[in-house]
């Protein structure tokens, strides 16, 4: 018997649906039956009735569902505990987030958290944006901090995860600046230059919201064309500035950049996007530590340095603070 059949039958019974546990389990539909089966057949009972829609547990599936939740419990626990005494090097948080969210949001978050809670050690990742997934889902993170829009599906499932929205900021088209702090784009008549940009390479979260606000445009939209393309933000700032190309990136990444007048929002922010910044973790995280930063963020997740990045170019009275 494997543990992962455990696993597998604690899904099906909650879901009642083979499609979608086998797709919370990150596996193909066919495979995922052979596993139910076989813990049937390892069993000695038939677990589910398959007869109804959703399907239904039997009365030995009834029976069994204790047993193989406090096992899979216990095994979490057990590996969650061997794991921190086996690398006590470890530090005590494992923060996975976005490049841009770890260079311009991360310190000053941390820093907060450490005013509001006693010392502790982080280690601070970046990752694609499915391996964050899949590392929180591993428990080899303890938060992933990253962008979100309403539209755009995250693929954290509420049922295993917790999420505080952290605060907003905006996706601005940017152009780059001539000496005198001039755009060199003029996006009121676009007809009159080639609107080249830099775009986001498709393995990010990112690409999907540049997806998203391309096709809200509309035929009457500007058109801009791809001038080359990179997964991170600041990669994508500085290919911006040197190349002398349009580009979309959030507030936090471009902030120094636009006071410094080397990159201007242009369009009237009319090509611009909202975004959120959240951050999720394991709905039964065992660490204390864990519990206790949550707790803090649940009664306080505004960051204060967050209000004043949140639009450079507007006059004061303009900006709002972040829920």
């Amino acid at each position: 018997m494997e543990t992962k059949w455990l696993s597998d039958f604690l899904v099906l019974a909650r879901t009642g649906s083979f499609s979608q546990a086998a797709e919370e389990r990150f596996v193909t539909q066919s495979a995922f039956s052979r596993r139910i089966k076989a813990l049937e057949s390892w069993l000695g009972a038939d677990l589910f009735d398959r007869r109804t829609f959703p399907v239904t547990l039997t009365p030995e599936g009834h029976s069994f569902y204790d047993t193989a939740e406090s096992i899979v419990n216990e095994l979490n626990q057990n590996r969650a505990d061997f794991q921190r005494l086996s690398e006590q090097h470890q530090p005590d948080i494992r923060l996975s987030a976005a490049s841009t969210l770890a260079i311009s949001f991360v310190p000053q978050w941390l820093d907060q958290l450490r005013r509001a809670l006693s010392d502790f050690t982080v280690g601070v990742h970046t990752h694609d944006f499915f391996e964050m997934v899949q590392l929180l889902s591993d428990r080899k993170m303890d938060f992933v901090l990253q962008f979100s829009h309403p539209e755009i599906p995250m693929f954290f499932e509420s049922h295993r995860f917790d999420a505080i929205k952290l605060g907003k900021d905006v996706l601005h088209l940017l152009s780059p600046c001539d000496a005198s702090g001039t755009a060199l784009y003029d996006l009121e008549q676009p007809e009159k230059q080639d609107l080249d940009y830099i775009g986001y390479a498709q393995t990010g979260y990112f690409n999907k919201v540049e997806n998203l606000l391309l096709s809200r445009l509309g035929s009457h939209a500007p058109a801009f064309r791809r001038y080359s393309e990179s997964g991170t933000c600041e990669f994508i700032k500085q290919m911006a500035l040197v190349d002398k190309k349009l580009c979309w990136l959030p507030n936090c990444s471009a902030y120094e950049e636009i006071r410094a007048e080397k990159l201007k929002p242009v369009g009237n922010q009319s090509f611009d996007m909202d975004l959120e910044i959240w951050i999720y973790k394991n709905r039964d995280a065992p660490s204390p530590l864990v519990q206790s930063i949550w707790s803090v963020l649940e009664e306080n997740p505004c960051i204060d340095h967050l209000v004043e990045m949140a639009a450079p170019h507007l006059a004061p009275e303009q900006v709002s603070v972040p829920e």
